[in-house]
């Protein structure tokens, strides 16, 4: 079967999230499902699948036209696939999780999760802080009342807890603060950045811009990734947290904390019974981003393999729910499919590296042009690669006589 292009998957997704508002009840479409427009998005999506039948969405498609005005088709329908994006998975002691997907930024899908037992209402993760995160919450809650018959509500949360301090998985503490009496729970290597988020910004943009100068940028493309950087750095406030959490502390009714850097400093997991939330350490179909220990401690691969290794020997998980895209039913193994893809491009850099490299030049052969945001991603991925062969001794630096001679120099690496 054709191989489905990311752009499609995406586009499938956002309109069958919209189409299954049909199954939402009158009240909850009008008010916090008003921008779904169900049969506008079925239409489309009919057409899409028709065109692209590699999707493999027909027999869905089918089943959300059977399930629209009869209940138990409609019931049926909502524990299989869940509605508007959101899904239940009972957990072991009376503990239910709700998957509820948010558009932190335009075309850009998080999951928060819900979790509720006895005695506490948890959320992993709080969105952005966006208009269409602020809305796609209060969809989300409204579905579990209206579909689920769940008596939830956001201001009734008491714990909230940010899995790291990337701004689409904690800019919403500001309406949390607001809104709730929750306690704001994040790892002591990230409290910092919401606590102290304007320090952070001004400390972390010098770090990025030396980095880009060593790394052979031009000034007037550093100047435009700085931009970029701080464009989404200039609408949050700092936030007091609550409680800086540890590897193997618990929260809620006993849920373990797992500090797994890397793809962050405090990126952590939280074992909910048999169930991993993995937010962006371990994604269903991409590989989380990775970034230099050059521009932020705690990052960088060594931690990221370190880390992955960590939730590989975790037993009893039978299920692993990421901060974006679809469940894992296999979290061993894609682990090993992660770590795999990464030593294939370290194979790939030391190979691009057979004459003197800076980080842009192996950047550019790795990735080609990129645009916009992509740009910053695509130098700090190739630097965090560069860093960690040459780390190793599996590179070295080329033109260390003008190393030493320069103030703030290109570094150009060649493999030994």
């Amino acid at each position: 079967m054709a191989r489905v292009d990311t752009k499609t998957r995406k586009k499938a997704e956002w309109l069958l999230r919209r189409a299954e508002g049909a199954l939402l009840s009158d009240a909850v479409l009008a008010a916090e499902g008003a921008h779904l427009a169900p049969a506008d998005a079925e239409s489309r999506l009919g057409e899409l699948v028709r065109e692209r039948p590699e999707l493999g969405l027909a027999d869905r498609l089918e089943a959300l036209a059977r399930a629209r005005g009869e209940v138990t088709r409609s019931k049926e329908y909502a524990e299989r696939y869940g509605v508007a994006g959101v899904r239940r998975f009972l957990v072991r002691g009376g503990i239910t999780i709700y998957l509820l997907p948010v558009e932190t930024f335009p075309h850009h899908i998080n999951n928060v999760y819900l979790i509720l037992e006895p005695g506490h209402a948890l959320l992993f993760d709080v969105g952005s802080g966006s208009d269409s995160s602020r809305r796609d919450l209060a969809l989300g809650f409204a579905v579990v009342r209206d579909v689920f018959g769940e008596d939830a509500r956001f201001e009734a949360i008491d714990t909230a807890i940010v899995s790291h301090a990337h701004i689409d998985h904690f800019g919403g503490v500001s309406d949390l603060k607001v809104r709730t009496a929750a306690r704001l729970c994040v790892h002591e290597l990230d409290a910092r950045v919401i606590s102290g988020f304007e320090e952070r910004v001004v400390i972390a943009t010098k770090d990025v811009e030396v980095f880009l100068r060593r790394a052979g940028v031009a000034e007037d493309e550093r100047r435009k990734m700085i931009a970029l950087y701080s464009a989404s750095r200039t609408f949050f406030k700092s936030v007091e947290v609550d409680r800086a959490l540890r590897d193997g502390d618990l929260v809620g009714g006993g849920h373990r904390v797992i500090h797994v850097p890397g793809h962050c400093p405090g990126q952590i997991c939280l074992l909910v019974g048999d169930v991993l939330l993995t937010s962006d350490h371990v994604l269903a179909r991409i590989t989380p981003h990775q970034f230099p220990q050059a521009i932020t401690p705690f990052g960088g691969l060594e931690h990221y393999f370190h880390s992955l290794a960590k939730v590989r020997k975790l037993d009893l998980v039978n299920l692993a729910l990421g901060g974006h895209e679809e469940p894992i039913a296999d979290l061993r193994s894609r682990v090993d499919e992660i770590a795999a893809f990464h030593r294939e491009r370290l194979l790939k850099v030391r190979e691009i590296c057979d004459a003197p490299r800076s980080i842009a030049d192996v950047c550019s052969r790795l990735f080609g042009p990129q645009e916009g945001y992509g740009t910053l991603l695509a130098i700090e991925e190739a630097g965090a690669h560069v860093e960690y062969l040459h780390a190793l001794g599996k590179l070295r630096i080329a033109n260390l006589d003008e190393v030493a001679r320069s103030d703030d120099p290109v570094i150009l690496y060649e493999r030994r």
